[in-house]
């Protein structure tokens, strides 16, 4: 799967909508949206900020086999 498949996959298991992750980690929802739909890269940075809300790794998020 791509970043933005296992992003959408992580926030749902974690029962956060789109506007909570986005609050959670200061970005705008529509912004979470394009990552979602890799439409926007993602940094490293907001990245890990987001792996920290999720509590998951960075593995998690990046990890194309899943």
């Amino acid at each position: 799967m791509s970043i933005g498949e296992n992003l959408r996959k992580l926030r749902k298991n974690a029962g956060m909508t789109q506007e909570q992750l986005a609050s959670a980690v200061g970005i705008k929802q529509c912004t979470l949206s394009q990552l979602e739909r890799n439409t926007k890269p993602i940094s490293l940075s907001l990245s890990l900020e987001i792996t920290k809300v999720l509590d998951c790794t960075l593995y998690d998020l990046v990890d194309e086999e899943k």
